[in-house]
């Protein structure tokens, strides 16, 4: 009998497969040795500072949230639910948040579900416990059209 475990982490799952249960209680005791290397290596560490400078511009913190101050010509629906969801990491946000954050910056879309679920599909979000939060990926896509914004000159 083959015997299966699937561990999430915020950048995907990880498996443990064996013939027995006792296989896999066996390769269990040395995983979080892996964990802490594997996380080393893909999770990289970020001060809040850092993140709040990269966003200098293009998210402004309110009482009410992260809120986009560049023009909604600017960005895409997808990448202003980036945007909100990178500003609010590592809290994840259930999508009336999202959608709340998301009209107080200005951006009433009638697809929104249909960008989360999108941008579930390409794997740059994840929905755990019905919340919205972005994974490695998505992280670095976000930063990636950040630094081309800012390269740019974002007009606010």
């Amino acid at each position: 009998m083959k015997v299966k475990l699937s561990i999430k982490r915020p950048y995907g799952d990880i498996v443990l497969e064996g013939e027995s249960f006792n296989e896999i209680i066996e390769n269990l005791k040395s995983l979080p040795e892996w964990i802490n290397t594997i996380d080393s290596l893909i999770l990289k560490p970020e001060t809040p500072q850092a993140k709040k400078d990269m966003l200098k511009g293009v998210i402004e913190y309110t009482s009410e949230g992260p809120v986009i101050i560049v023009p909604r010509e600017r960005l895409s629906d997808k990448e202003a639910i980036g945007l909100i969801l990178y500003a609010n990491d590592p809290n994840p946000l259930q999508p009336k948040e999202i959608a709340r954050l998301f009209a107080l910056s200005g951006r009433l879309s009638a697809g929104f579900g249909a960008r989360l679920s999108e941008l579930k599909n390409e794997g740059l979000i994840l929905k755990d416990a019905g919340a919205y939060r972005l994974t490695v990926t998505g992280k670095n896509w976000v930063e990636n059209f950040l630094s081309r914004l800012t390269s740019l000159g974002v007009e606010t």
